[in-house]
């Protein structure tokens, strides 16, 4: 039996429980301002503030330039130029050995060459003399085996002992540590499944057997166990020729992006430390997601049993919560108002309020989607897509969109005559070998390339993504949704997908957590700032000094160092990436670095 005052308590608390609940629903709803993006702002800076290089003359006077022997066009010098762009290095380029000046031995930083232009012999001479008087060379790939093997000056100046096959084959390749960040990593695949889906690196190399003394950072891997690892056939490794360096490329690693990560990691073995700045952002995304109207439905509810707007809201929306809170990452979806324009169907307004309030709470962002299955054109989406923004009443401000392979591509700017698209700042694109990975699109529209699919990840993919967070501090993963909507095969099916993508995005880029998970119009300034920035550096004891240039908010720079760990950060702060390498934060325009060697024993040998 309940008595009166039992009864009067057990009614009050549920009267508390209830009002608390209700209230902080009303203050969660309240405060809770669906339809502003607080990540999109107006861009401070544009086209016209990116750091540019000097005139060829007034470098060539300064010194400390980088010396670049081949074809600015080619795809070995448009690497060597965003390399040089990024890390704010003055670029001198010759095309052949006999046009250098006289004095970029002792002037140049470094030189590096494309082989096809250092023909003569009296060329390797050339600069195998540089060499010994202490230049370094770095060679972006090497002339034809033939050359190399009748050739006494081409061995002695790149360190090669003989040719030991002109044609090896090779079972995987060794990334050995210390050079890319992210540790070692063995491109060896253990069963048929792991080779059919992953291994797509060149399995066929030229052999060369290097002199003692030479370092190899990366080699190909033999079936026979016997073979030593110095022993194996070196693919990136350096040779000492007098006081200098040269170091030799054996591929076609430096054709594309994956060459900037690896310039920076040579450097960082030239010099007795090296600073450089970086964009300091990991971005997930999903685009084509979420979709406001009812399309495929038959599909859907064969599949899902429901229509897509369900499933997209009581099936992905959790999963895709769950995968990317795992690694604290903020999400940007790029939605489609609709993708098929020719049916019956019309996207929902509050399929739009819905999910703003969820990007909302989970500190997302929504941006736009330039991809469509069918509308009689970009144009026809666009019309279609402004009615249905003026007419759901929303003001969220779009910082971002999604460009499909192949689609309308960049040419971007004269879509901003449509209000629901004029606050575009940034474009997520499929990365292209023809364009540089972070840059300006026109004045106004930054590119952050798209680095991954989170879908595939193969063994040239995960290369490329430890060269780019070497290089940049930078990726950009964005999931494509058209896969669920629009399924062409039985592994498009969401249970399928989901588990690839959460297994990759919490395995792949683990040893990269240190850097910051943002949004894309977060990453949008923080790539206007990198481009715009410059600085200088010097070391006096044992502290580098370092003044920054066009400072607008922080930057972030890498340090690596040999046996030498950072203490101190007077104008910053720093964190440990790995064993001699750190991300330094810089709040103010003037940083002072502290280092100490972990060993009192240790010293650098350049």
């Amino acid at each position: 039996m309940i008595t009166k005052k039992n009864f009067l308590i057990m009614g009050v608390t549920m009267f508390v429980l209830l009002f608390l609940f209700q209230f902080s629903q009303i203050m969660k709803e309240s405060g809770n301002e669906y339809d502003v993006n607080n990540y999109a702002a107006a861009a401070s800076l544009n086209g016209e503030d990116v750091w540019q290089k000097s005139s060829q003359k007034d470098v060539l006077e300064e010194g400390g330039y980088v010396l670049f022997i081949g074809n600015r066009k080619s795809d070995i010098g448009k690497t060597v130029s965003w390399w040089c762009t990024y890390t704010k290095r003055e670029l001198v380029v010759c095309q052949s050995v006999e046009e250098c000046p006289e004095e970029a031995a002792e002037k140049a930083e470094v030189f590096l060459l494309e082989s096809s232009y250092v023909t003569e012999k009296k060329d390797v001479e050339a600069l195998a003399e540089t060499a010994r008087s202490g230049g370094n060379l770095i060679f972006c790939d090497l002339p034809d085996v033939y050359e190399i093997k009748t050739s006494r000056q081409w061995k002695e100046l790149l360190g090669i002992r003989q040719v030991k096959e002109q044609r090896q084959e090779i079972q995987g390749v060794n990334l050995f540590s210390g050079f890319l960040l992210g540790g070692q990593a063995i491109y060896l695949p253990e069963d048929e499944e792991e080779k059919e889906e992953r291994q797509d690196l060149d399995l066929s190399t030229v052999w060369y057997e290097t002199i003692t003394g030479c370092k190899t950072y990366m080699a190909g891997m033999l079936s026979d166990p016997t073979v030593k690892n110095e022993e194996l056939p070196p693919l990136i490794w350096r040779a000492g020729v007098g006081k200098g360096k040269v170091f030799a490329v054996n591929g076609d690693f430096m054709r594309d992006c994956t060459g900037i990560g690896m310039l920076n990691a040579i450097l960082a073995e030239i010099k007795p430390y090296d600073l450089y700045p970086v964009v300091n952002a990991q971005c997930i995304g999903v685009a084509n997601f979420p979709g406001l109207a009812s399309e495929n439905p038959e599909k859907m509810k064969e599949l899902y049993s429901r229509e897509l707007p369900a499933v997209f809201r009581d099936i992905i929306w959790p999963g895709l919560c769950s995968a990317v809170e795992k690694i604290g990452a903020h999400l940007t979806c790029y939605l489609a108002p609709q993708s098929d324009y020719g049916d019956d169907e019309e996207p929902r307004k509050e399929q739009l309020v819905f999910y703003l309030r969820q990007l909302k709470e989970r500190e997302a962002e929504a941006g736009l989607t330039l991809e469509y299955v069918s509308a009689g054109g970009l144009t026809g989406k666009m019309k279609a897509d402004q009615s249905f923004f003026q007419n759901s009443g929303s003001q969220y401000r779009y910082g971002a969109a999604y460009v499909p392979p192949g689609g309308a591509a960049y040419s971007i700017e004269k879509l901003k005559e449509y209000d629901f698209f004029a606050h575009i700042q940034t474009v997520a694109g499929i990365y292209s070998a023809e364009r540089p990975v972070v840059s300006y699109l026109t004045d106004e529209i930054t590119l952050q390339s798209i680095t991954s699919t989170g879908l595939s990840h193969t063994y040239k993919e995960d290369l490329r993504m430890k060269s780019l967070q070497t290089a940049l501090g930078y990726s950009n993963i964005v999931l494509d949704m058209n896969h669920i909507t629009w399924p062409e095969k039985e592994e498009d099916r969401w249970e399928i997908l989901s588990e690839r993508f959460s297994s990759q995005i919490n395995t792949y880029w683990k040893a990269f957590e240190m850097f910051d998970q943002m949004t894309a119009s977060q990453c949008d300034r923080r790539i206007r700032n990198f481009l715009a920035m410059d600085y200088e550096d010097s070391r006096v004891g044992d502290e580098i000094h370092v003044s920054i240039e066009d400072r607008n908010g922080n930057l972030w720079f890498i340090l690596r160092t040999h046996g030498e760990k950072v203490v101190s950060v007077q104008g910053g702060d720093f964190k440990e990436i790995e064993t001699d390498a750190y991300l330094i934060r810089a709040s103010r325009d003037e940083l002072t670095i502290r280092c100490e060697a972990e060993d009192s024993l240790y010293y650098y040998l350049p």
